[in-house]
């Protein structure tokens, strides 16, 4: 059963069905009703459902729901709760020797890139700028060459993955 959008206000609507509100807004909304179709319709299907959900039994929760909500709520835990333990950075220090050779390498390629005939445009450039450029492009072109290796690695992590 459906019911088409009605242009009437469905507040003021449910406000006549439950018999709330103030008695002028009730008075206009009884009569825009007895002239709307839609609206009574409307009204029609909300009292058949209201009638069928009174018509549905009421079931009784179990007697002894409140004491077992309570008993549970209660009950200390079984096993205290373990010490969270703070991680070492031990792991970390094994990472020095990776960031030494990366910056090695983001050095030694600065000095390539340098090299170029394109940097002798950067003359122009502050100082600063000058020696900074070739460090920050192999830094950049490092970084993009480790995300394209893994990006080729990860079909066989993926693989691996679902063994």
């Amino acid at each position: 059963m459906t019911v088409e959008r009605s242009e009437g206000d469905h507040n003021a609507l449910l406000a006549v069905h439950f018999g709330e509100g103030d008695a002028g807004t009730l008075a206009a909304t009884r009569a825009h009703v007895a002239g709307c179709p839609r609206c009574q319709q409307y009204l029609h299907i909300l009292s058949d459902v209201d009638a069928a959900l009174r018509e549905w039994p009421e079931e009784e929760p179990p007697p002894d729901l409140a004491a077992r909500v309570l008993s549970r709520a209660t009950r200390l835990p079984q096993h205290p709760p373990a010490r969270a333990s703070v991680p070492s950075a031990m792991p970390l220090v094994a990472l020095l020797p990776v960031i030494a050779a990366l910056l090695a390498s983001i050095r030694q390629l600065a000095q390539w890139l340098a090299a170029l005939p394109f940097w002798v445009a950067l003359e122009k450039w502050p100082a600063v700028v000058q020696d900074a450029a070739p460090l920050g492009a192999a830094a950049l072109l490092l970084f993009a060459l480790g995300g394209l290796a893994s990006l080729a690695a990860a079909p066989a992590l993926v693989m691996e993955s679902r063994r």
